[in-house]
């Protein structure tokens, strides 16, 4: 009996020893790799992770947390929309009618007549016209479209150099021009992928983005050419090239999904192409394609896209982001919580980084702006000392495009770390 006793007493303690080591493996959270985060940053974000997370003191198995990010500029360097929008000028990438281009092209928006670009006001009829006129003989002649000239061929015509030039400089009047702004320019330049399917959109976005990781960090300059007559006259235009993964955020969203804290990227750029750059394993973010929310355009019964706006769909910035997150994830998903954090760039961020009481941290990326965001990132500033602040402010060189472990930023083509807009 005394021998059975024992047997089975410790058999009972090994058993208790598994449950216990079993118990203890679980409710240890992971935390995020430091990495380049500043250290109060790294405290704060872990801290919050382990309070949190799906064996956090404050995790509520009725109100599972989420998160709320913004992609451009957040969840990578430079913004992938844009570089979409390079690729397909370079490389001639459209599949719009003439009629349709030219139908893009208004020569008033809210009552607006010119567009301003660089201190200079620019008459939206005098270069809608180039715009057509060059469009037009592309159309024509170039065997990517209906003619014959080969991509060598066309890129030496005139009309071609006055395109690249003119069309992402009346995107960026649009985006400039109080009365236009964001809210128009935004969704305009996803009407240029008007006649692809989107998934041909998105074996584009795959190219684009797989160029641009590769590509310099760099400012490259365009001008449209001389002698050329045009209504508009001559004008330049400087872009970004480039774009980066940030370590940082990829294994941050790692890690908020590790410890049960769903993972939303709310972008303004267009929602298939955001899926492409969040959710290929390659690209190593791993977002599901379910879990973005961004714009969206119309497409046709045959599924192919069309240059007007989905009906019925916020225009996701701004207070649109905040629309996009109360329909989707509140209302569709039946999560009627508010966001637990969520990150963030600009002044079209502010409102999803400000506007749920109940959110408990907002990371933004210091790009030393002004505006709205600039108020926030000086609060974050006064928070820095906090440990439970509302606002972090994270830098980064954009030289590299690397985060930097401070919250001082070091602008492009300089070596000056920066913490705030003055």
């Amino acid at each position: 009996m005394k021998t059975l006793y024992s047997f089975s007493f410790m058999l009972s303690m090994l058993v208790l020893l598994s449950n216990c080591s079993k118990r203890n493996e679980i409710v240890i959270s992971s935390a995020p790799d430091q990495l380049n985060w500043s250290d109060s940053n790294y405290e704060v974000l872990e801290q919050l992770i382990i309070d949190n997370g799906v064996h956090g003191k404050l995790y509520n198995s009725q109100k599972p947390p989420y998160v709320a990010l913004d992609w451009d500029q957040t969840c990578a360097f430079l913004d992938v929309e844009e570089a979409l929008l390079y690729y397909q000028l370079s490389h001639l990438k459209f599949k719009m009618t003439k009629d349709q281009f030219a139908g893009l092209l208004l020569n008033s928006i809210n009552g607006i007549t010119s567009v301003s670009f660089d201190d200079e006001s620019i008459s939206l009829s005098a270069i809608n016209q180039d715009l057509i006129t060059d469009y037009n003989f592309l159309f024509d002649n170039y065997s990517g479209l209906s003619g014959t000239m080969t991509p060598e061929e066309i890129q030496s015509t005139p009309h071609y150099q006055d395109f690249i030039v003119k069309l992402p400089l009346l995107y960026a009047g649009y985006c400039d021009t109080p009365g236009i702004g964001a809210a128009y320019g935004y969704p305009w330049v996803l009407y240029l992928l008007s006649g692809y399917t989107i998934e041909e959109v998105k074996a584009l976005a795959k190219e684009a983005i797989s160029l641009e990781l590769g590509n310099k960090l760099s400012k490259v300059t365009l001008a449209s050419p001389s002698g050329f007559a045009t209504n508009a006259g001559e004008l330049s235009f400087t872009y970004r090239t480039g774009l980066r993964i940030l370590p940082e955020m990829q294994n941050l969203i790692a890690t908020f999904k590790e410890n049960g804290i769903e993972v939303f990227i709310v972008s303004a750029s267009y929602k298939p192409v955001v899926e492409v750059f969040s959710g290929l394993k390659s690209f190593g973010y791993n977002v599901p394609a379910e879990n973005v929310i961004a714009m969206e355009l119309a497409t046709d019964n045959a599924g192919v896209i069309l240059p007007q706006y989905k009906d019925g769909w916020v225009k996701t910035l701004r207070q649109g982001k905040v629309e996009a997150i109360n329909q989707v994830i509140k209302t569709g998903l039946s999560r009627t919580w508010d966001p637990l954090f969520s990150a963030g760039d600009s002044d079209g961020d502010y409102e999803m980084l400000t506007a749920f009481p109940d959110m408990k941290l907002a990371l933004i990326w210091n790009r030393v702006k002004g505006g709205d965001i600039g108020k926030i990132s000086k609060q974050a500033v006064e928070e820095m000392n906090n440990p439970s602040p509302r606002f972090i402010l994270q830098g980064r060189n954009e030289n590299t495009g690397m985060a930097i472990p401070f919250s001082e930023t070091i602008l492009f083509g300089s070596t000056e770390a920066r913490l705030l807009h003055e």
